[in-house]
């Protein structure tokens, strides 16, 4: 997925969890158009710099926040991170790591 369309995902959904609608992030930011959100939440571009902040702003988040991606990866992308974070870990980092998921699913 790309970087702009996985920027429009995170913030529709940081828009809707703010109670906002589209019009009503565009009129906090000073978007002359609705079009301009709705172009952002689709993925055809990115905010202009100083959009960015007042984005921020509007949604009362941290610009990192606006950039937190993780949780839309995909299971193959899951699973590489997975594995190379495995890769490098200690022995017991992965006895940890197998404590641990054996434990999730005991608890399912």
């Amino acid at each position: 997925m790309k970087l702009t369309t996985k920027f429009g995902k995170r913030l529709k959904e940081l828009r809707k969890k703010a109670g906002l609608s589209q019009q009503q992030l565009a009129e906090l930011v000073g978007m002359e158009s609705l079009n301009n959100i709705s172009k952002l939440e689709t993925g055809e571009q990115l905010p202009k710099k100083e959009n960015l902040e007042k984005i921020c702003k509007a949604l009362c988040v941290e610009p990192r926040e606006l950039f937190d991606f993780g949780h839309f990866k995909t299971r193959e992308e899951i699973i590489i991170d997975l594995n190379n974070t495995f890769k490098t870990s200690t022995l017991k980092d992965l006895q940890f790591f197998k404590r641990t998921i054996d434990a999730y699913y005991e608890s399912k």
